[in-house]
């Protein structure tokens, strides 16, 4: 008989202990020469068997194997290690291995799949599998969760500065302080309060040798995870991380439901002073001159991007084909010179809507009033969790007075808030209207002896987005008998409308180098 053997385990770990690798393949090669077998193949590796059929790598070359040579069977140490994923995939693995015409033999025992009998067993078999391996990760979830609450590092690699103390060590899960990598992380924090930015943090640690976190160089990415773990200020933090819908990223979530934070787990090695400083540094452009109309440009309502090609700059919607495009300095003149219009007489934009600005800033108040109330719901709840982890004796006298002060502390400053908002609400300015129209005519007084800067500072204070209906025109190039374009112009794309959603000037600023004023939404303005 015909025989390819399949010696999987699940983790590296594993490999190593009882069930290893040598050990199924060693009593495989027992077998095979006690039955007078055929080895055609071995195919051995670790991977898990509840991932998807497709990422196992050992099964996709044994079916590779069995399509080719068509042996007579196929050996495996216990069936787990073959029909321990999802329900469909097993049924289709069946369905290939009978239709093939391969048998199954489970450390000597023989299923034939053509059998009635023999599949049935086989299946009912395949769903006691993976209904151990949900239990199996039911209890390794319930595990994790619970070493969080207390605070202990549950699952992934330790922080850079910190180690996890061995297996079996009564302080395994609390995060210890590692001296010299701990000096670099207070270097970076420093360097961060100071003022630089994430990538020179990274080129002066390369320069001088600094290893990362997995001994390589130092990239932005690397150092903007420094800068942004919670674990150096001593909070522990689990389930926070929540994936973005549609996208293969994540984003930082601490007040998700399933999220549990800790705080003073370990020993911080930043204080919270530092760590407020660095996270209070407003973001850096990635130009210092951004253009005029960088991230304010939609056209036909698609966002536009700022783009170079060949020392040409032109505004076109990212990652799309036979979208618009746009020559950035036409583009720019023809936007300037329908703001500066706007601004002739102060009934213009007085005009723009009188009604629509006092709504906006209603919904305004009124969202920003639902999310403190939110807040104060969150903060009466965390007050209440952390009297019953008191009650239950999960929490010390001191760790819970020091929780409860800060939460309490929260909650005034929160309906402070609400009581301010509620003030907004009821407030009313007809005349708010009438200032803007003059502050913006004074802003726009000589615009044509602007610097492009000061044009895009301008634009970037007076404009919340600029919408441009475009249309193509001119005749389509043509290509040759190989498929090339031929040479000459094609069509471009030309602006017919220009609409822009303007800013309200809602108070005087003394300090403010852009004439002093704070923009707040106004309505739509057509020219």
């Amino acid at each position: 008989m015909r025989v390819v053997g399949m010696f999987r385990v699940s983790t590296d770990r594993q490999a190593n202990e009882g069930a290893s690798l040598a050990a199924q393949e060693r009593r495989f090669t027992e077998m095979a020469e006690a039955q007078g077998w055929q080895v055609v193949a071995t195919y051995r590796g670790s991977e898990s068997a509840t991932k998807a059929a497709s990422e196992r790598e050992v099964l996709q070359d044994v079916l590779a194997c069995v399509r080719r040579q068509r042996p007579d069977a196929l050996y495996v140490h216990e069936q787990s290690r073959l029909t321990r994923g999802d329900e469909l995939e097993v049924a289709l693995l069946m369905r290939e291995l009978r239709d093939q015409g391969v048998k199954v033999l489970v450390a000597g025992v023989v299923r034939e799949l053509a059998s009635i009998d023999d599949r049935f067993m086989f299946g009912i078999q395949s769903l006691v599998d993976r209904a151990e391996a949900d239990r199996i990760q039911e209890r390794v979830a319930r595990g994790r969760r619970e070493k969080a609450k207390q605070g202990l590092k549950n699952c992934g690699p330790s922080p850079f500065g910190y180690r996890n103390p061995p297996a079996g060590s009564p302080d395994r899960g609390k995060l210890e302080i590692v001296e010299d990598k701990a000096a670099v992380v207070r270097r970076i924090f420093a360097m961060a309060a100071a003022g630089a930015g994430e990538q020179g943090i990274a080129t002066t640690l390369n320069s001088e040798g600094v290893p990362a976190s997995r001994g390589g160089r130092w990239v932005k990415s690397s150092v903007k995870r420094v800068l942004t773990h919670p674990a150096y200020i001593g909070v522990q933090a689990s389930g926070c991380w929540i994936a973005e819908p549609g996208s293969r990223t994540f984003r930082f979530d601490p007040e998700n439901p399933k999220a549990i934070v800790v705080e003073n787990s370990h020993p911080p090695i930043v204080d919270r002073e530092t760590w407020d400083l660095v996270h209070s540094r407003p973001k850096k452009p990635c130009n210092s001159t951004p253009r005029m109309l960088t991230g304010l440009l939609f056209a036909n309502g698609d966002k536009m991007s700022g783009e170079w090609s060949k020392n040409t700059k032109f505004y076109r919607v990212y990652k799309s084909k036979n979208k618009p495009w746009l020559a950035a300095h036409p583009t720019e003149e023809i936007v300037w010179n329908a703001l500066a219009s706007l601004a002739t007489r102060p009934e213009q934009i007085v005009s723009l809507g009188e009604e629509s600005a006092n709504q906006d800033r209603l919904r305004e108040a009124r969202r920003q009033m639902r999310d403190a109330e939110r807040q104060e719901l969150k903060l009466k709840s965390r007050l209440d969790r952390l009297t019953e982890m008191r009650a239950d004796g999960d929490l010390s006298r001191e760790a819970f007075q020091t929780k409860k002060a800060d939460a309490t502390e929260q909650l005034r400053l929160t309906r402070l808030r609400i009581a301010e908002l509620s003030e907004q609400l009821v407030e009313s300015d007809p005349g708010r209207l009438e200032t803007a129209a003059r502050a913006v005519q004074a802003m726009l007084e000589g615009h044509e002896r602007l610097t492009t800067e000061q044009r895009a500072s301008l634009v970037r204070s007076l404009v919340t987005r600029i919408d441009v209906r475009v249309s193509r025109h001119g005749e389509e190039r043509k290509r040759d008998n190989r498929g090339r374009m031929k040479p000459g112009k094609g069509p471009v794309w030309g602006i017919q409308e220009v609409s822009f959603s303007l800013g309200v000037p809602l108070s005087q600023d003394r300090d403010s180098n852009t004439k002093g004023f704070c923009w707040g939404p106004l309505d739509r303005a057509r020219r």
